[in-house]
């Protein structure tokens, strides 16, 4: 065995007694959220409640302990074409029992718990299926949304863009031989930016425009970043979250993948005003672009129908948001 798959099966034993999990009453929590998109930061958020176990993307096929499974090995698996609905329910419902040791958190990283009663679930994949394991996993489902233009320009990969733009799913029921035509086009003549707003558009199309989200709760990381008092109040409360005052402790505690940022989000971190640091982490993308290149991202959403976020506007549509005040915010800035 080499030095480096030893290291690997140490930590999963590791991993798998760390952990004494018995589920309590309430339902799991299933946060969906495009890469790059503050899902690290609100899974931790989440974290912070008594009891509470994470799961940080299960389904990602570029995590040694996913491959280790054996179950999804590529993104292909996770795709509608793949079929593997029912494998996916009955791989979510043995982490709800704990049965798969592997990919139980690392012990003493942060919110970490020995005993615990309740699961949020970090998934950036499966947009097909929010609504069947919803429902098959007796789950509760937090959407998490953020700027298509920041959250591309801070991807470095596009791992299922291709995928998407091959898939008989996605271009025959939702996207016209025209449109089709055009994104693909942009993909392969546009810059990375445009390339990452397609993406987005792909990965949130589903969620957005075409699924039932009637018992779905929407979370927008511009105004938990601006109002966190308002939207942890609303998570707490749809939620069943015990301890508020933990929440609002968490917002202003970096995720551990900070070190993905770039250096200037860095230095915005390191400033001890908090309202000053807030407003500077949701608008520093404005001094990244130009006019021009933000009319280009908004025309790709055009081509897709998508309005959750309009041009030279920092919030979400006024559907998303919790905060009466947080779209005078945006108009006064």
């Amino acid at each position: 065995m080499s030095t480096s798959n030893f290291g690997e099966s140490f930590k999963g034993l590791i991993r798998a007694f760390s952990n004494i999990h018995h589920q309590g009453d309430k339902k799991n929590i299933f946060l969906f959220a495009t890469p790059r998109g503050g899902s690290t930061w609100v899974m931790e958020i989440l974290s912070s409640q008594p009891g509470m176990k994470y799961y940080d993307e299960p389904f990602s096929v570029r995590r040694p302990n996913v491959q280790k499974v054996s179950r999804f090995k590529k993104w292909e698996d996770l795709m509608p074409e793949a079929e593997r609905e029912e494998d996916i329910i009955q791989y979510l419902r043995e982490l709800s029992n704990n049965k798969i040791g592997v990919m139980n958190p690392t012990p003493f990283r942060k919110y970490w718990n020995f005993y615990t009663k309740r699961i949020v679930f970090k998934i950036h994949e499966l947009e097909h299926l929010i609504n069947p394991i919803k429902e098959k996993c007796n789950g509760q489902i937090l959407y998490l949304l953020r700027h298509p233009i920041p959250t591309s320009l801070s991807r470095n990969v596009l791992p299922r863009l291709d995928l998407y733009l091959n898939s008989d799913f996605y271009t025959k029921k939702y996207l016209t031989p025209e449109k089709i035509i055009k994104i693909k086009n942009i993909c392969e003549t546009g810059s990375k930016l445009e390339q990452g707003v397609i993406a987005w558009c792909l990965e949130n199309i589903l969620p957005l425009k075409y699924s039932d989200t009637t018992d779905w709760l929407f979370v927008t990381y511009e105004e938990l970043l601006l109002k966190p008092y308002t939207v942890c109040h609303v998570m707490a409360d749809k939620l069943e979250l015990e301890r508020e005052d933990l929440m609002l402790k968490a917002v202003d505690v970096p995720s551990v993948n900070i070190d993905m940022s770039g250096t200037h989000t860095k230095k915005i971190l390191q400033d001890r005003d908090t309202e000053r640091r807030r407003i500077k982490m949701f608008t520093k993308w404005k001094n990244t672009i130009n006019d021009g290149e933000e009319e280009r991202c908004f025309e790709i959403m055009d081509l897709f129908k998508i309005d959750a976020y309009t041009y030279n506007n920092y919030f979400a549509n006024a559907r998303y948001l919790h905060d009466d005040t947080t779209l005078k915010w945006d108009q006064n800035y």
